[in-house]
């Protein structure tokens, strides 16, 4: 790990849109640099489906050109992101991870990409997915393996592993990610990044297949809390093709100027397993570190209950009829060209119980009641993130885990089983870097909070980042 550099692909979002505004730097020299990080770090990484060099170099010149007129270039002013490989961009291709879908070049941005575009944000390229974002883990048919930046023997998580290894290895500062269980979140732990699912209807997803059950959001990954929060502030309000954004109001969101004010009186409530029976003994050092910091800082601390019912059963009845609904198609057409853990995620979609499809969404109801009600009690939720460091790169979804040294099993229950409540649930969560473990990877601190309260996740994690920060540190890569 190297101290905090200089480099310009280096720079923060909010250091390089008002170095661009004052004129410091020209948004080309700012994308130049980080395109030529891409081509040196990503042949290692392989964050990157596809990089639109010409496309980013033109956006960067016309953000130059309204620097020199003198007009307003927008408050992400020649700042370089990512977008995931499921979320469409216009005249760029957005293939899913997926042979099946080659070609498919949409004609508009989402919501969402199009106002960064609009705050002068150059879209740098694609970002890698597993097939259809079917599972945690970053490897495609059609991309292969994205590998973790702290350790290229690692996965960087999933399925938004792609942006959140490009956020890590400095590859553009901010990514747009997806998050349907913990896809924003399960990565940004692994990658040591920020990774916010913000609450349902916050940031709109007019694209999505389903919208009155839906539970997929449109997240964010960066390095800093002040680049999320000016990306959440661009992002967020309300879209006509989104009927849970409809009512959601515009909004600003920055960090303190004393974030330790967002931490002190906090009443916190922390779950260390989730229906997990393990906790690798590194994260959970990590975590009753940060717990210790939010006590020091003036919070007070309960424990959840450990019986608590997470309705884990109904969340996977509605992940795999949403799957079949949307792709069990390509099972007779393209079977031997899908992932072989995506073909069977779709056959365990056929073999359902009818019953327990038809329960989820009144299950979802009342998960939601009760999580709802913790909240009467309590300011945030905490939780790790996940519960161990990253498995290999090349891990299947299905291969059993070991954790201390026990076979703990598959990675669905028992590594990332934290997160997807939440997106049943609708509240806002976020990871947030709580330090490495003692083989040098990442590891990550999960809050959750009230729904549309992601000012005080922002809050806590800007007084983590006061007290520990995580920022100035990268991975070695070419």
């Amino acid at each position: 790990m190297n101290g905090t550099g200089e480099a310009v692909w280096q720079w923060s979002a909010t250091v390089v849109a008002e170095a661009v505004r004052r004129r410091k730097v020209s948004a080309v020299d700012v994308t130049t640099a980080v395109l030529d990080r891409i081509a040196s770090a990503d042949a290692t990484v392989n964050a990157f489906a596809l990089v639109d060099a010409d496309g980013a170099l033109a956006a960067a010149r016309a953000v130059d050109a309204a620097v020199a007129a003198s007009r307003d270039p927008g408050a992400l002013a020649g700042v370089p992101f990512s977008v995931k490989d499921l979320v469409p961009t216009a005249g760029i291709e957005t293939a899913y991870g997926s042979h099946v879908m080659a070609g498919n070049v949409p004609d508009r941005d989402a919501e969402a990409v199009a106002r960064l575009r609009r705050a002068g944000a150059i879209l740098l390229g694609k970002s890698t997915t597993p097939e259809f974002g079917h599972k945690a883990l970053t490897n495609s048919p059609r991309y292969g393996f994205t590998r973790n930046p702290w350790d290229t023997a690692r996965s960087p998580g999933g399925s938004s592993g792609g942006g959140a290894a490009a956020v890590a290895a400095g590859m553009g500062p901010l990514a747009v990610t997806t998050d349907g269980a913990g896809s924003s979140r399960i990565p940004a732990s692994a990658c040591g990044v920020l990774g916010l699912k913000p609450t349902l209807g916050r940031v709109p997803n007019e694209t999505a297949v389903e919208q009155f059950s839906n539970f997929i959001n449109i997240g964010l990954a960066s390095r800093t809390v002040a680049d999320l929060a000016v990306a959440l502030t661009t992002t967020s309000g309300p879209c006509p093709g989104d009927p849970w954004s409809i009512a959601v109001s515009p909004a600003v969101f920055a960090a303190a100027d004393d974030p330790r004010q967002g931490l002190r009186g906090l009443r916190v409530l922390a779950f260390r397993r989730m229906g997990n029976r393990l906790v690798d003994r590194g994260v959970e050092r990590l975590f009753d570190d940060q717990l210790a910091r939010l006590e020091k800082a003036g919070a007070t601390l309960a424990d959840g209950p450990t019986d608590f019912e997470w309705a884990k059963p109904a969340q996977f009845a509605a992940m795999r009829a949403y799957q079949r609904a949307r792709l069990d198609r390509f099972l007779e057409t393209d079977r031997d060209r899908l992932d072989p853990s995506l073909v069977r995620a779709l056959e365990e979609g056929r073999r359902q119980d009818l019953l327990a499809v038809q329960a989820a969404p009144a299950e979802r109801s009342a998960l939601f009641r009760r999580v709802q009600a913790l909240f009467a009690g309590h300011d945030l939720i905490v939780t790790p993130t996940v519960s161990a460091p990253p498995p290999p790169y090349d891990h299947g979804q299905e291969d059993p885990m070991e954790i201390n040294g026990e076979p703990a099993g598959p990675i669905r229950a028992n590594w990332y089983g934290y997160t997807g409540t939440f997106n049943h649930t609708g509240h806002p969560a976020i990871s947030i870097p709580m330090g490495f473990t003692a083989d040098g990877l990442p590891a990550g601190f999960q809050a959750i909070g009230r729904w549309f309260d992601e000012q005080r996740l922002i809050d806590l994690a800007a007084g983590f980042e006061q007290a520990a920060p995580w920022a100035g540190y990268w991975p070695d890569l070419p």
